[in-house]
């Protein structure tokens, strides 16, 4: 297999890890923000971090990794709403597994974000994949 035909076959996983290395990016940096230098309840400032990733993710999503067209008002609603729906699935998973590993298991803070972010990118590619976006 040459050099292109192997970027086809893996340039959908290769652009969702970039976009969603800098997702995770959003989400730390927001995190870190509003725990640390404002000093922001952890679960709280999980949240805000979320929030300002899932839009980043959303639009970096359709429009450079999975390439959706989809541009009807029904089509574009029901993206959002799966999106933003899946969003928050792993969000209540990423909140329960930092309760868990902060509270329950005495982690520190960051280091329980760190893993549970890989959990969720996990979790959010194959929602995006083979629900959201599907062809």
């Amino acid at each position: 297999m040459n050099a292109t035909n192997h970027y086809k076959k893996y340039s959908e996983i290769l652009s969702y890890l970039i976009f969603g290395g800098l997702t995770t990016a959003v989400s730390m940096a927001s995190y870190y923000i509003c725990n640390t230098k404002w000093g922001v309840h952890y679960l709280i400032a999980n949240v805000i971090s979320w929030v300002l990733a899932v839009f980043f993710a959303y639009i970096t999503n359709k429009c450079f990794v999975f390439h959706a067209k989809e541009r009807s008002f029904a089509g574009l609603k029901r993206e959002l709403q799966l999106f933003f729906g899946a969003r928050l699935f792993s969000l209540g998973m990423e909140e329960l597994g930092l309760l868990l590993l902060v509270s329950g298991l005495d982690w520190g803070e960051n280091p329980a974000k760190f893993l549970m972010q890989g959990i969720v990118i996990a979790m959010n590619y194959g929602f995006s994949k083979w629900v959201i976006f599907k062809k």
